[in-house]
């Protein structure tokens, strides 16, 4: 499953999950780099980022709000 980093306030990373559920991790647990709109998924126990995921999501948000703006 994966998550999107949706804010990362102190020692808490909020994230949703593919079906709009909120799960709280530790942000020491989040992968180097990591920060908010993020993809991440674990692999064997360890948290990775899905970087073309990630480009991706970013793409298409910037599409919509560039739709909303004109």
């Amino acid at each position: 499953m994966r998550y999107i980093i949706d804010r990362i306030s102190g020692e808490i990373a909020v994230c949703e999950d593919e079906n709009g559920d909120s799960v709280k991790l530790k942000a020491s647990e989040l992968p180097k780099g990591a920060k908010e709109g993020d993809l991440i998924f674990k692999d064997s126990g360890v948290w990775c980022i899905d970087e073309k995921g990630s480009r991706e999501r970013r793409r298409v948000m910037a599409d919509k709000l560039n739709r909303l703006l004109e």
